[in-house]
């Protein structure tokens, strides 16, 4: 792109064609106030807060909406845009209920920061303002229309980086107010998703989060440590605020990023909420139906006498959590797996990992990474949820889809036999009458596509490979039970597209032969992109990827063998009494001697064990995530453990050293290099029971 020069406030600014005056501005570190302006969002000029004078131009130019060019003289800090600006402020000011002294939101406001930088301690005009709702209607956010200044930052982030497009705006002039839907109270919404991604963007005390009030506002904290959230594969970078040694507040990162910055209701809420339960904080040994408090030395004394007499009767396990890092997982693999030569050693989620891992397989082989990142759905121009549910299993893929739907067009497609994942939304529903998951539906559905593909490229096989559509489409059809018409919609989608990419649930992961079909569907539908194919499967915990090849036991034996002694570690962020953990809990009733490692007092599983060892929680612990966007992130320490809670790597030691063997740092990290790809997308072939297609 052509580079061009401007000079703002007698400084030289470098920027390139196409970019405004305030990006330029930000560039090169010249500061021009704004308000309703939010780097990521689409500016709109709105409240004229940056307001610059260009000369050989008579009128004030809004910067953020402003293309600049090359040789512009820009000035920012004239008394004429001074006085400008605090007019703006007044009457900001005078249109709603802006005394700070009665707002949550005092010094921790946009507007009022930018009040106090304009010298403004007066108002020149008459309060003409009506009284506004204040609406509590919602159980996390607080919306009170008398604080609003119209910047419409909220409808914006919520259109256009969320996708629900719940906000809107009704009336006009003074009588204009935010609303949700078509007019109901926010917490009686059906569209909002709960993200709180609206109160992140307010500059004002409008939209709240209710806690937040009472936790400690920005300005309030004493630290801001960047880190990632652990919740669900996708890890969205956060921002967690520290106050008086806890965190008090956790957000997204920025709107600038793929991601939008956001964070869904699981890390904006259950994080911070977190903080608040129970801890186990220092080592305790069951006698009877109580714990007593124990010394590291003698819990680990008792753990590694039980542990040593189950392990050469060849009747010990191991289970620990996905949402661990790469390093612990590095700690528990060099124990377990290279220092133990225990084969009885697995994860909570190990029937989806193992799924995806064997379905996966061959395509790794051939040097392909099977998937994209998922941010990747964004510029998709077909969508194809395969019993997907995004919006319960990684909520920020499913903003991506609605983003992806609503504001690029992409085509949406549901293939699920529960109902649409984005009902309103979907342009075409394939409702299953059987259940999801059928790797033969898939691998017709791969051959009509293919045969459809072919066609367009081989003109003189025309009439063959039409007739092989025709019968696949046929088969594919009936294993569906579904209308042949309908099926041939989803066909024509994935041809005509040019980006084509599939959403795979994990629940119907547990079957390889479905991931492995699905694969095949995307190579069909020539779903390339530069990182992988166009496949985004949604593993369950924020480091299932990590997982593979550390802690996932190649055969599955939860709920087929019991073991006398079991070693659970938990960080207590995922409830264990899930359905899908019932048979792991039993594991951990059926065994003789069961050692818990857990932040927290996690209920029903703690009532297992034998003994209890401290673990930190995730806002104490550092190291790295395997993600779905495609990069490995970092977790950092927010807040340092405190009493007798010790890292893995120091118990682990001690623990060896005990049970007389040598455990070794692991040479590779444990996702490094897993799903490397090695050759590009388009050069992947289909797999099939015979082996892998020409």
């Amino acid at each position: 792109m052509k580079e061009i020069t401007l000079t703002i406030d007698g400084k030289v600014c470098k920027g390139v064609q196409g970019e405004t005056i305030l990006e330029i501005a930000n560039k090169n570190e010249v500061y021009i106030p704004t308000l309703c302006y939010l780097e990521g969002l689409t500016p709109i000029g709105s409240c004229r807060m940056c307001v610059v004078e260009v000369e050989n131009n008579p009128k004030l130019l809004t910067a953020c909406t402003t293309p600049a060019q090359d040789g512009m003289v820009v000035h920012t800090k004239t008394e004429k845009l001074y006085n400008y600006r605090r007019q703006i402020l007044e009457l900001l000011f005078a249109g709603r209920n802006h005394y700070c002294m009665f707002c949550s939101q005092s010094e921790d406001c946009e507007l009022q920061r930018l009040a106090i930088e304009h010298g403004m301690d007066h108002v020149r005009y008459p309060f003409l303002y009506a009284d506004f709702e204040n609406d509590a209607s919602d159980a996390d956010l607080q919306m009170d229309h008398n604080r609003c200044i119209l910047c419409l930052r909220c409808i914006r982030v919520c259109a256009e980086k969320v996708g629900a497009h719940t906000l809107d705006l009704q009336k006009r002039g003074w009588d204009a107010t935010v609303i949700s839907d078509l007019g109901q109270k926010l917490g009686e919404s059906d569209t909002c998703v709960d993200c709180g991604a609206c109160a992140q963007v307010c500059p004002t005390g409008t939209i709240t989060v209710r806690e937040f009030a009472y936790r400690g506002k920005r300005n309030d904290c004493d630290d801001i440590v960047e880190s990632v959230c652990p919740l669900c594969a996708v890890g969205c970078r956060i921002k967690a605020y520290v106050r008086t040694g806890t965190v008090a507040r956790v957000e997204g990162t920025g709107t600038s990023q793929p991601d939008g910055g956001q964070l869904c209701h699981k890390g904006r809420w259950h994080l911070p909420e977190s903080t608040e339960r129970e801890r186990v904080t220092t080592p305790m040994i069951r006698e009877g139906v109580h714990y007593r408090e124990a010394s590291w030395e003698e819990a680990l004394s008792l753990v590694a006498e039980e542990f040593k007499e189950s392990y050469d009767n060849k009747s010990a396990g191991a289970l620990v959590s996905s949402l661990c890092t790469d390093e612990e997982l590095g700690v528990f693999s060099a124990f377990f797996k290279e220092g133990m030569q225990m084969s009885h050693i697995d994860t909570f989620d190990g029937d989806v990992l193992r799924g995806f891992a064997r379905g996966f397989e061959p395509f790794r082989r051939q040097g392909v990474r099977p998937f994209t990142a998922a941010h990747n759905l964004l510029d998709s121009d077909c969508i194809v949820t395969l019993c997907a549910d995004p919006q319960d299993e990684a909520p920020v893929v499913a903003s991506y889809v609605r983003v992806a739907t609503l504001k690029n067009e992409a085509t949406l497609v549901n293939v699920s036999s529960w109902g649409e994942a984005f009902p309103g939304l979907t342009d075409i529903n394939i409702p299953l009458k059987r259940a999801c998951g059928d790797p033969g539906m898939l691998n017709e559905l791969a051959a009509a596509v293919s045969a459809m593909q072919q066609s367009a490229e081989m003109p003189e096989e025309r009439e063959n490979l039409y007739e092989e559509y025709e019968q696949a489409l046929t088969r594919a059809a009936e294993k569906a039970d579904v209308e042949r018409e309908t099926m041939e919609q989803l066909v024509k989608c994935m041809v005509s597209s040019e980006k084509t990419t599939l959403v795979l649930g994990g629940s119907v992961a547990t079957d390889p032969n479905v991931v492995t079909a699905a694969a095949n569907l995307a190579i069909a539908a020539q779903a390339f992109r530069d990182d992988g194919l166009g496949l985004v499967p949604l593993v369950r915990s924020g480091n299932s990827l990590g997982t593979i090849n550390t802690m996932l036991s190649d055969e599955p034996w939860i709920g087929e063998e019991n073991r006398d002694f079991l070693y659970v570690y938990s960080t207590g962020l995922v409830p264990e009494d899930k359905q899908e953990y019932k048979e792991h809990l039993a594991a951990a009733a059926n065994a003789k001697f069961v050692v818990v490692q857990t932040p927290y007092m996690v209920k029903p599983l703690v009532n297992f064990a034998d003994v209890l060892l401290p673990a930190p929680a995730w806002y104490e612990r550092s190291g790295h995530y395997c993600t779905i966007e495609g990069e490995r992130r970092k977790l950092n320490v927010i807040v340092p453990p405190r009493g007798e809670v010790k890292g893995l790597a120091t118990v682990f030691d001690a623990l060896a050293e005990k049970m007389g063997i040598t455990i070794r740092q692991p040479e590779i990290a444990p996702c490094a290099s897993l799903f490397e790809s090695k050759i590009p997308a388009s050069q992947a072939q289909m797999v099939t029971e015979q082996g892998v297609t020409s």
